[in-house]
């Protein structure tokens, strides 16, 4: 029998190398907000001493992942590896894109893969719809999972436990002025989704954005993920668009599970 992934397991702290997750630290310090940081504000974000930070960008820049005024630092597209790194050794996200092709033919529209992690949703593959303008989230694309269709559906599939545990730490942030920043109002979406088996969001993490998504299950029955389809709200009304991708992406969701 398969043994699961070792994702949450408790590791002694002997068995921690502090300097790699410092590091890791190093590179997610690096954001939209700040894509260009000093020793002194890297230091004062991720709570190092100066001198350790900038020790820490000159070896981002040794390593090529990183570059340098002089004073500022940013990354380089050398740090698009370690996205690589995954695509290439994960089965899921190689095996699903052709389905995803399908779909984009079949609806004309941009098609997504996405995970949960943490309490993030994660695109991990992505087809683009054949027009000049391609609505959606690109693969290693972020988001807080209640903003997105397809992380809420995730969400939904999360034990009630888990769930509540969520549901009972997370910061809601609008996003837009629709985004939904009532747990209660959070928790009805969720029960529904889990209930009708597919979910269908608009303005939530960006005005005139619509995303369709299902849950895409192992053959025991848990949800491993989430296809999703990208729109914009003008193209159609929503029991429109739902009416037209539900069906396909459900039909893709049930043909990964038998080999899941």
């Amino acid at each position: 029998m398969k043994k699961p992934p070792l994702t949450d397991v408790a590791v002694a702290p002997r068995d921690i190398i502090e300097g790699l997750v410092t590091g890791i630290a190093v590179i997610g310090a690096f954001n939209d907000d700040t894509a260009r940081l000093t020793p002194t504000l890297l230091a004062e974000r991720i709570g190092i001493s100066r001198s350790a930070a900038r020790r820490y960008l000159l070896t981002l820049v040794h390593t090529g992942m990183a570059a340098t005024d002089g004073r500022q630092f940013w990354l380089t597209p050398k740090v698009l590896t370690l996205g690589h790194s995954y695509l290439d050794s994960a089965r899921m996200p190689r095996a699903i894109v052709p389905y995803l092709q399908h779909l984009t033919a079949q609806l004309q529209e941009s098609t997504n893969y996405s995970v949960l992690d943490g309490d993030d949703v994660v695109y991990v593959s992505r087809v683009n719809a054949p027009r000049h303008l391609t609505p959606g989230f690109e693969p290693g694309t972020r988001l807080p999972a209640y903003t997105s269709t397809a992380g809420r559906v995730l969400l939904a599939g999360l034990p009630d436990a888990v769930l509540d545990d969520y549901l009972a730490r997370v910061e809601l942030v609008a996003y837009t002025h629709m985004t939904v920043l009532d747990r209660e109002v959070l928790r009805r979406e969720l029960c529904t989704i889990r209930e009708q088996g597919f979910g269908v969001t608009e303005n939530q993490y960006e005005i005139g954005m619509r995303g369709i998504s299902v849950p895409l299950k192992s053959r025991h029955g848990t949800v491993i993920g989430a296809l999703s389809v990208s729109m914009m709200i003008s193209s159609t009304s929503r029991a429109e668009a739902a009416a037209r991708c539900v069906p396909a992406l459900q039909a893709s969701a049930n043909t990964l599970m038998l080999w899941v």
